[in-house]
């Protein structure tokens, strides 16, 4: 008859339940990103470079759209952020798509207080080493509650 350990039965339960506590965290945490991503404003980013002088503006709406530019040429475009509640928000401004490289955000990582309005601008510049074509992409913002 072998002898029992009893250390090895101890540390079993030690282990699953951490490993429940790991998971459950591991859950939250997704729901949270997943809630916050669902939550975020998403806009379109567009421009078209143009072999020309002139400017092409297109009309603005739930889109960046920042039309027809030549080389060497800037557009911009605003959103305006809200804060209605009692709490703050921690603002955070991604980017993506191969507009992302030809764009600039005036701010990024800010906290937006409670009860304001922040203006913000978006900008386009195109180099002289752009191709003639189409650049896509999103700009997704973040606005997430700052209870700390």
């Amino acid at each position: 008859m072998e002898p029992i350990q009893l250390g090895d039965q101890q540390t079993k339960p030690k282990k699953s339940k951490l490993k429940i506590i790991i998971w459950v965290i591991v859950v939250i945490v997704l729901i949270f990103v997943v809630v916050q991503y669902l939550n975020a404003a998403k806009y379109e980013a567009l421009v078209q470079v143009v072999n020309s002088d002139k400017i092409g503006v297109n009309p603005t709406g739930e889109r960046l759209d920042f039309g027809d530019l030549p080389h060497d040429k800037s557009a911009v475009r605003s959103v305006i952020l809200q804060s209605q509640g009692n709490t703050g928000a921690y603002v955070m401004v991604f980017k993506t798509g191969d507009i992302s490289d030809l764009m600039k955000v005036s701010r990024n990582y800010f906290t937006l207080k409670p009860h304001t309005t922040e203006k913000l601008e978006i900008s386009v510049y195109v180099p002289n080493s752009a191709e003639f074509r189409y650049y896509k992409g999103k700009v997704m913002i973040f606005q997430i509650p700052k209870v700390w």
